[in-house]
């Protein structure tokens, strides 16, 4: 009886959700997908999501019912009122981290209460406050570059660069968040404590169940978390020590979180501590390292952009042992198109989930019922026509330099949604976007790069899967020669 009842629920619930009663009804898109939010976990889970979302926008145009309570918008008008305005969208359930306990910022839903928590972070992304990381960005980037030589393996001297820049990131955001408490060290001892897989398994599974929240509270019970809160565990104790240090500490993440710099600031609970302190780990290190492997791998790959971006660092900079000047760094046109490049084409995150406020919106045109789930979705702005053009799925720096691609030529840089918009906005982006800047020109400065000889393109275009974090089934293996 119990088994009858339960399958007469479910059958309601599916009647319903394809019904033209239902508030959604109107809005075309795979039956599957209206029936169940199952299968947009699967989508996720494949790693391939972003395509998949491209592949339903081309076949059912700008509005797409993706899930029995969620749209898709493919429209750049939808961004400002979604995300960009100061009335954006409050973020949708699939933000809850299952029963980790803590509510950390990038886990909390109501933007008001996500306002009051960037009080504590906001001072820890001043102009001021990133140029002060510059020794600790400098000190692990030339540590990067030694690094290289001791991975060389082979005859052929093949470095997996892809690992060797995620090992790089974990380190820099440990001394970034933890300032002398951090024991992180990648480079040194590689990933002993298996902590790359533990975030990255802890990011899937979130981003996967984030579709199925019910399922998540009930797998969170599984053998598998032990894996996934590996990372989370580390944070926790490197928290701790930071907590008992009072020696030489200076202005880390930490110090601000803590309240070292503001005591006017309500104090945060351990448990808020703890999630934010591996927010910013994960988020800090997995995002960069993930687009830096795409950065290499997109100069590899297109040649004449390798050399053109060479010939401009070889020019700015005669001495490559001497330290980078930032000012100068920042205003290196071609250097800043391969970024942004690479931010358009290696963050093909999902739609950012968000639910509308009470009694509906209008978003381009198209009213939205509340309490619905809506989206756009980055990859599909970021290779549309209308802010891409010509070649919009192609690599090409040059778009961003005031020439462009010639006359007719366009590159929205409100599209790039890497960093998202507006109240739930990155703080952390300029940091980022410098780290970004400083290791590739320091990489170019030292070594002369080329793919390994049994490097597979097709096999490491195919094992890119996207899951909010970027996993690479198949390793960026590269042969780096020392160029003086």
């Amino acid at each position: 009886m119990l088994a009858y009842q339960y399958l007469s629920l479910a059958l309601a619930t599916v009647a319903w959700r394809v019904s033209p009663f239902h508030p959604l009804a109107k809005f075309p898109g795979p039956l599957l997908n209206k029936m169940t939010s199952l299968k947009l976990a699967h989508m996720v889970w494949s790693g391939k999501r972003h395509l998949v979302i491209y592949g339903l926008h081309q076949k059912y145009g700008k509005v797409v019912r993706t899930g029995p309570n969620t749209i898709s918008f493919n429209s750049y008008a939808a961004i400002t009122p979604i995300y960009g305005s100061s009335n954006a969208f409050s973020k949708s359930p699939a933000y809850k981290p299952g029963k980790i306990h803590g509510a950390g910022l990038f886990f909390i839903q109501p933007r008001d209460e996500h306002n009051v928590r960037r009080k504590h972070w906001a001072p820890a992304f001043t102009p001021t406050a990133v140029a002060g990381y510059k020794p600790v960005v400098e000190k692990r980037t030339n540590q990067l570059m030694e690094c290289m030589v001791e991975r060389r393996k082979g005859p052929q001297g093949t470095i997996n660069l892809s690992e060797v820049i995620q090992h790089w990131s974990y380190d820099l955001m440990g001394d970034l968040t933890f300032g002398g408490a951090n024991r992180l060290e990648m480079m040194k001892d590689n990933d002993v404590g298996n902590y790359v897989e533990s975030g990255q398994m802890a990011t899937v599974a979130f981003e996967s169940l984030g579709e199925v929240p019910a399922l998540f509270d009930i797998i969170w019970y599984f053998p598998v978390t032990k894996t996934i809160t590996l990372l989370d565990n580390l944070a926790a104790k490197l928290l701790v020590v930071r907590q008992q240090t009072t020696q030489n500490v200076g202005a880390d993440i930490a110090s601000h979180l803590l309240g070292e710099h503001d005591t006017a600031l309500p104090k945060l609970s351990q448990d808020d501590l703890r999630m934010d302190a591996l927010f910013a780990i994960q988020a800090g290190s997995d995002t960069t390292s993930g687009v830096l492997t795409f950065v290499f791998y997109y100069l590899l790959a297109n040649p004449k952009a390798y050399e053109r971006l060479r010939a401009e660092l070889d020019e700015a900079f005669p001495d490559p042992d001497a330290p980078l000047n930032l000012d100068l760094l920042t205003n290196l046109p071609y250097l800043n198109g391969v970024v942004d490049e690479s931010l358009r084409l290696g963050t093909p995150f999902p739609g950012l989930p968000r639910i509308t406020p009470q009694g509906g919106a209008m978003i381009d045109g198209v009213f939205i019922p509340e309490g619905t789930i809506v989206g756009v979705p980055a990859y599909t702005q970021e290779i549309h026509p209308e802010n891409f053009w010509p070649e919009p799925e192609a690599f090409k720096p040059e778009r961003w330099l005031p020439e462009g691609l010639g006359p007719g030529s366009r590159a929205r840089r409100g599209a790039i949604m890497s960093f998202s918009f507006g109240p739930f906005g990155c703080l952390g982006k300029s940091l980022a976007v410098q780290e970004m800047r400083v290791v590739t020109a320091k990489m170019l400065l030292t070594y002369d790069l080329k793919f390994a000889p049994d490097f597979d393109n097709a096999a490491f275009v195919e094992g890119i899967q996207n899951m909010r974090t970027t996993i690479f089934r198949t390793p960026l293996n590269v042969v780096a020669t020392h160029r003086r």
